[in-house]
């Protein structure tokens, strides 16, 4: 007990050290040189305190990625400088994987979990994705390397697996992301009412055509923190229902209270976005939910009255941007926009059929225009479906493969919804995989699974449908006297 106090110690003297350093040296810098050093300056500082973080449990990291890829797109347009911020993402997983494999060291054995098809499936996919180095329709190996961090996600899937080792760090990231998620939903209503700021206007007039993809029926589109509307909505759509599913879990009748409120608030601001895929999203997930506990009553009379206020706002006399986005969800063969992508999907497929394993990793659309010009995929347009671009650069088989494992985690969930004994896992169960089989569907046509900050969401669904049942069985084991 000495020797950790003594260590805390030691660490808060260095920070206060490091404090005080700062607080000299950042001023003068900024005197001497450009505001941007003191950027420069907190940014070394940070990584400091973040290494020391980690290393010390790497739990840390999990907080610190969740955090940061939620506020890193806020940070990017602030600064308005040529800057790759998404690569420290990366970095910080290889790190957090690191610390992991230190501190498992001489404890119990690393958790591989060879048996689980979700893990299976997930080492057929990233080998296959390997072998896309070797891809003989690709015209560039550097294409592939420019995407060879997406390996990272498999050691995330690790990383998960060990810090959802039990109820109470579950429950603590799970609070940890809701708090986030509310603070994006409030800017971004925020946003709606107040309006955006200088630093936001300069970053949307900064590229062509964002103002006129932005500003659509007389209403600018909201972003809150994150990269763009459609990330924006999906991770409140995400968050919205995990929150919903929450609410009849087996809590106190004011923690419910506050989750409803909540995933209303996180709706109203989803609204904000004009991302019709959201709405999609989130219909999906309630029918699954319902399709789940048909024999519930409460669920039962929960779902009708969400279907008349549903029917009352898409039928009614109310007329707004966010309303008309929501409505136009329903008229498809109306929308001008799903047609496009429709006619763009058909003559695509051709390609796919002659090319069972793809064009190569970043051939698609501007990306190959980017990193592989003169392939016949490349060209001025964006996939916008995630399955269609897995489609074209990795084949049918790569897309396949996708399908198998989301099929995977949905099956693995219904599957604990009947076996789990405990009735909070069974919340928290519901809670992650309905979201994420709303987000699968919203994939077909957004490139939706993996935007930050939902893909670290989604990561986590894979590895806590493996876990749970291994935590539902530690709970039914007997007190040791």
């Amino acid at each position: 007990m000495n020797l950790v106090k003594k260590n805390i110690s030691k660490i808060q003297v260095f920070q206060i050290l490091i404090l005080v350093f700062s607080a000299v040296l950042i001023p003068y810098l900024m005197v001497i040189t450009s505001y941007l050093m003191a950027a420069l300056v907190l940014g070394i500082i940070a990584s400091i305190l973040v290494l020391i973080s980690i290393f010390w449990h790497y739990k840390a990291g999990i907080y610190i990625l969740l955090v940061y890829s939620s506020f890193i797109f806020l940070i990017d347009r602030i600064l308005m400088a040529n800057i790759p911020f998404g690569i420290a993402v990366e970095v910080l997983i290889v790190i957090t994987f690191i610390a992991l494999l230190i501190q498992q060291k001489g404890k119990e054995s690393f958790q591989w979990k060879l048996n689980e098809p979700i893990v299976i499936i997930q080492l057929i996919f990233y080998s296959y994705f390997i072998l896309q180095i070797a891809n003989p329709n690709a015209v560039s190996i550097s294409a592939w390397l420019a995407s060879a961090r997406f390996l990272t996600t498999f050691i995330l899937f690790y990383i998960f697996l060990h810090f959802l080792s039990n109820l109470r760090d579950l429950k603590i990231f799970t609070k940890a992301w809701l708090i986030i998620a509310m603070m994006v939903a409030a800017y971004g209503v925020f946003q709606e009412y107040v309006g955006l700021r200088d630093f936001e206007w300069r970053w949307i007039r900064a590229v062509p055509n964002r103002y006129d993809l932005y500003f659509i029926w007389g209403h600018m589109r909201k972003f809150s923190f994150l990269s763009d509307p459609s990330a924006y909505g999906l991770f409140l759509g995400f968050t919205g229902l995990s929150a919903l599913m929450m609410s009849f879990g087996p809590y106190s009748k004011s923690k419910k209270v506050v989750l409803i409120c909540m995933t209303l608030f996180m709706f109203f601001a989803m609204s904000f976005a004009g991302t019709r895929t959201a709405y999609a999203m989130v219909a999906v997930g309630v029918f699954l939910f319902i399709f789940m506990n048909l024999r519930d009553p409460r669920i039962l009379g929960v779902s009708v009255f969400i279907v008349i206020v549903v029917t009352i706002l898409i039928t009614g006399p109310f007329y707004s941007a966010p309303i008309n986005r929501m409505r136009s969800t329903l008229n498809l063969s109306e929308d001008a926009s799903m047609n496009v992508r429709d006619i763009k999907r058909i003559r695509l497929q051709k390609y796919i059929k002659k090319n069972p394993i793809g064009g190569g990793i970043n051939t698609a659309g501007n990306a190959g225009l980017r990193y592989s010009r003169g392939h016949p995929l490349a060209g001025r347009y964006d996939p916008d479906s995630g399955y269609l671009r897995t489609a074209l650069e990795m084949g049918w088989i790569g897309a396949f493969l996708v399908i198998c494992l989301n099929g995977a985690i949905v099956i693995k969930g219904i599957s604990n919804h009947f076996r789990l004994k405990n009735p909070t896992l069974r919340t928290y169960n519901l809670m992650y995989v309905i979201p994420f089989l709303g987000l699968t569907v919203a994939h077909y046509t957004q490139d939706a699974l993996f935007q930050k900050p939902v893909n670290l969401l989604v990561i986590a669904t894979y590895a806590l449908m493996v876990k749970l049942p291994d935590l539902d069985e530690e709970k039914q084991k007997p007190p040791i006297k």
